[in-house]
């Protein structure tokens, strides 16, 4: 039973719903035909209708309930003005309504000689002459039956309204846009709802990001918040549409607010009218930013065709893959930029004032605060090009070292081995020289060589010390065997001289560990061997010192000199 009700009232608002829309739709036509009557025919417009002016042009209206049932534009020769006869004539059909004995089947018209009469019983409505004739192109009996068509409208339309059917049916038209109403609601916060539980859930999923082709424009959240916030809006715009359309239906429904409900309800009708009117105006306009649109879709597919077709591995040797992606956005951003300046004269408001407005002010904008923004922007495209780093790199720029976060088309993203990110904007990267770690690894499938320098007495044999050295950087993780490390003597320095170990990796990423443990092994092989790491500073009398020479160079019976002691000189004689 629950479900059977929980169902029933589902299919009920459906209902309602649809009924509502279709009142809409049905009634819409009405009104926009009758919000724009052509001054030409006021004769057979709707008297509902007429606009409540008056002046020697238009005319002076007859009204009932405040309802203009037809104009009057000529008086009676030099006995009333045309104002003074409308007022005449509506007095007369006011006293008709109060006298319950007369309907509207009494209204007759009598035609004579010049002239024809409109009689209620035997009281004399009006009187319509040749002259009245000739304002609206007609013979005085065709004229006279006009308004003798409309005061019957009138007076039925009148006592139709203050009836007790009239009343009832207002009453239960009012229940029932009532409860299409709130049918309407209902099913507009209930789709609502659900729309926004499911925006929520698929950003809790990760799967609401918005993107063009290839582009991600808006990630989870920016995506979850735009999206709930354009719900939220077009619920709040269709309340206020609603109760926009459901007061002034109300209040046309009975006499005492009618007029006010009516010429709401013409509001509304006059501006759809001029909104559809404006929208079929537009439509060959839309037609040919549609067609732009199209061309401008295909072309930016084909484009990534051709680049993609450039970019295949050992097709084009100078278009290099990691290429792609780059171009792939530029040749999208340039056919999306000349298609919207091919569309813009095709747009509303395009070369009105404000627009112009709007323009230059945005170009004053872009010209005087983006300076910095074109040249970092350049300097990426630069960088992109010229293949300087890619992602994952280990580089160095100035004193920033470590592997490349983020290469954007503004700035360059770098971690450090302290994993700290440190930002540089890519006019100071294209100012700077950039020293690439992986480059030699990842292109040519080489090896790094890193060295490092040590410096020792005379003393040592340098075979030795190479020896050591060598072994040393063998015994040091992720340096590789093949290519064989290898030492240069680099200086020969007054007290020393300066041992540089090389040996090569394949890990550039490790670079900071591998020169730490390749110290420690340098520490740990030449204590060893003997080897004091040590800079002597020699400060030495020649005749009496040890000789620094290696003892390998030195003759067997070589030894130290004694030292030579000598006398002052006597005294002179003076």
């Amino acid at each position: 039973m629950k479900f059977w009700g929980t169902c029933h009232r589902r299919w009920v608002n459906y209902w309602l719903l649809g009924l509502t829309l279709l009142l809409f739709i049905v009634a819409t036509p009405v009104w926009g035909q009758d919000a724009a009557p052509k001054a030409s025919d006021d004769a057979a417009v709707p008297t509902e209708v007429q606009p409540k002016i008056s002046n020697e042009v238009d005319g002076y209206p007859v009204m009932l309930d405040d309802r203009v049932i037809f104009r009057i534009r000529q008086g009676v020769g030099n006995v009333a003005t045309p104002a003074e006869r409308a007022n005449i004539i509506e007095q007369r059909l006011i006293t008709i309504t109060e006298t319950t004995d007369l309907t509207a089947d009494d209204i007759r018209v009598e035609p004579g000689e010049g002239q024809t009469i409109v009689l209620v019983g035997e009281t004399v409505l009006l009187t319509v002459s040749e002259a009245d004739a000739a304002v609206y192109d007609a013979t005085h009996p065709e004229l006279a039956e006009t308004a003798a068509d409309m005061i019957r409208t009138g007076l039925t339309e009148y006592r139709r309204d203050r009836s007790v059917r009239g009343q009832v049916i207002s009453i239960v038209a009012t229940l029932i846009s009532t409860i299409a109403l709130l049918a309407f609601l209902r099913g507009l916060f209930f789709i609502a709802s659900k729309l926004l539980v499911r925006i929520r859930a698929q950003r809790r999923a990760g799967t609401l990001q918005l993107q063009v082709g290839s582009m991600p424009l808006l990630e989870a959240g920016a995506a979850a918040y735009l999206l709930t916030s354009i719900v939220k809006l077009l619920r709040i715009v269709l309340v206020l549409v609603a109760l926009y359309i459901y007061v002034p239906f109300v209040l046309s429904q009975f006499s005492a607010t009618e007029t006010l409900g009516d010429s709401i309800l013409q509001d509304i009708a006059f501006r759809l009218n001029r909104l559809v009117q404006a929208f079929v105006v537009y439509l060959p306009n839309l037609a040919m930013v549609a067609v732009i649109a199209v061309i401008a879709y295909y072309a930016t597919k084909f484009a990534q065709q051709i680049i993609s077709e450039l970019g295949r591995p050992n097709t084009y040797p100078w278009f290099y893959a990691e290429w792609i992606q780059p171009t792939n956005r530029l040749a999208t951003i340039l056919i999306i930029a000349i298609a919207m300046i091919m569309a813009g004269p095709y747009l509303p408001g395009f070369g009105s004032p404000a627009f112009q407005g709007v323009s230059l002010f945005i170009g004053a904008l872009v010209t005087l605060g983006s300076s910095s923004a074109v040249s970092n922007a350049l300097a990426g495209l630069i960088l992109i090009y010229t293949r300087a780093f890619q992602l994952g790199d280990f580089i160095r720029i100035n004193e920033t070292i470590g592997n490349v976060q983020d290469k954007s088309l503004f700035v360059t993203r770098v971690v450090t081995p302290k994993q700290e990110t440190v930002t540089i904007p890519n006019a100071s990267v294209l100012n700077s020289n950039v020293v690439n770690y992986s480059a030699i690894c990842r292109e040519s499938k080489g090896y790094l060589l890193l060295y490092t320098t040590i410096t020792l007495g005379y003393d040592l044999p340098w075979r030795k010390v190479h020896e050591v050295l060598v072994e040393a950087a063998k015994a040091t993780t992720h340096i590789v065997s093949t290519p064989e490390p290898f030492v240069l003597q680099t200086n020969l320095n007054d007290f020393n001289v300066s041992y540089q170990l090389n040996a090569y990796t394949s890990l550039p990423t490790k670079m900071p560990r591998i020169y730490s443990e390749l110290h420690q092994n340098i520490q740990d092989h030449c204590n060893a061997a003997d080897i004091e790491i040590l800079s002597p500073h020699f400060s030495s009398l020649r005749d009496g010192n040890h000789s620094t020479i290696p003892a390998d160079y030195l003759p067997d019976d070589y030894t130290s000199p004694g030292f030579v002691l000598q006398p002052p000189p006597p005294p002179s004689a003076s």
